[in-house]
């Protein structure tokens, strides 16, 4: 964006989240941006760096769409962005129509198919393409037949994101018993345990084609003691990656789940212990809470987000297909600012003294 040129209002709800932080900071590093800022709950709220804040607490989705649509006509908001992973981002999907500034989001269809993981699971498996064994879980006999194929299965809740509900289980008693304790039956699926390896394809995708992906490869969680089954959704460290099958697999995995990708579609996969990448969801509409990751590499996919959405023609001349293709390290955690590192600084700082 032209520095001379106005600065284009963004509403961000859910601000002062960790994804609306990061979303923020990447517009601040492009420029050309005034951010305004909404949040539901008073730690994000205090949290936001938006310019100016605005809080509500709401429960039926007139009440968010009305507050939205007086903030845009108070404020001159040009977009609304939805950052967070939760029913904000759901009520804004459904009102849609309704909102008085533009978003960029997934047709209905494709986005509550992706929130889906059992619905994304059946859209990958009928596609043809390599996925966990994964069941729904409707009773014990489901679970029954999944640990007499393997010795441990994962747990998780169909929607929800940061390892909703997840649990390893090697016993059909304790996965019954989990499933019940979360009245989950129906709302659970069980899957074979993979390795602990994973990794994310960031990708931005206009009217059905590629406009922009990068690859990360997550090296740990940080706080896995806190949660049964080790994963907390918070990333403490990761770094950029290349590989050309990977990224094809995730095209392949974004096109099985979307008749028409748009905005924002990402996929997360696990390694098997044998290195075979399996996908175990696509994510919808939102950004990564680490996307000032790679905005402070050169690819800024939030500004691209916003410029795209504003007008579609400014655009690249061709997709920006992973650009950073080398070893660069992004460490961070709570209360701590992240480093970014290059491949030798990170492992000299772990070199013996």
């Amino acid at each position: 964006m032209s520095p001379s040129s106005e600065p284009r209002t963004v509403l961000v709800v859910a601000s002062g989240d960790g994804t609306g932080l990061n979303f923020i900071r990447s517009l601040a590093l492009a420029g050309g941006y005034r951010v305004i800022g909404l949040d539901t709950s008073v730690e994000d709220f205090h949290a936001s760096e938006a310019e100016r804040r605005h809080f509500l607490s709401w429960r039926e989705e007139g009440e968010l769409v009305e507050r939205v649509n007086s903030i845009v006509a108070h404020e001159g908001v040009d977009l609304v962005y939805a950052a967070d992973t939760g029913r904000e981002l759901l009520a804004l999907a459904r009102a849609r129509a309704r909102l008085a500034a533009p978003t960029l989001l997934p047709d209905p269809g494709d986005h509550l198919r992706m929130e889906d993981k059992w619905a994304t699971w059946q859209a990958l498996h009928d596609a043809g393409l390599p996925a966990p064994d994964t069941v729904l879980v409707d009773d014990a006999d489901d679970l029954r037949t999944l640990l007499a194929r393997h010795p441990r299965i994962w747990l998780r809740h169909r929607n929800g994101s940061g390892g909703a509900g997840s649990v390893a289980a090697g016993t059909e008693a304790l996965a019954a018993a989990w499933i019940a304790e979360h009245d989950g039956w129906g709302e659970f699926t069980a899957a074979e345990c993979l390795g602990s390896r994973t990794a994310t394809f960031s990708g931005l995708w206009y009217d059905g084609e590629l406009v922009a992906s990068q690859l990360r490869e997550r090296l740990s969680w940080k706080y896995p003691e806190l949660t049964a089954s080790g994963v907390t959704g918070i990333t403490g460290a990761q770094r950029t990656f290349w590989d050309g099958e990977l990224h094809e697999l995730a095209v392949r995995c974004v096109r099985a789940v979307c008749e028409r990708p748009h905005g924002i579609a990402g996929v997360d996969f696990t390694y098997r212990e044998d290195g075979t990448p399996l996908p175990t969801e696509v994510q919808p509409a939102r950004f990564y809470s680490s996307i000032h990751f790679l905005a402070e590499l050169g690819l800024n996919l939030p500004d691209l987000y916003c410029r795209l959405a504003l007008d579609p023609a400014d655009r690249p001349a061709r997709p920006l297909v992973n650009p950073v293709r080398e070893y660069r390290y992004w460490v961070k955690s709570v209360d701590k600012l992240p480093r970014l590192l290059t491949r030798q600084e990170f492992e000299d700082d772990l070199a013996p003294a």
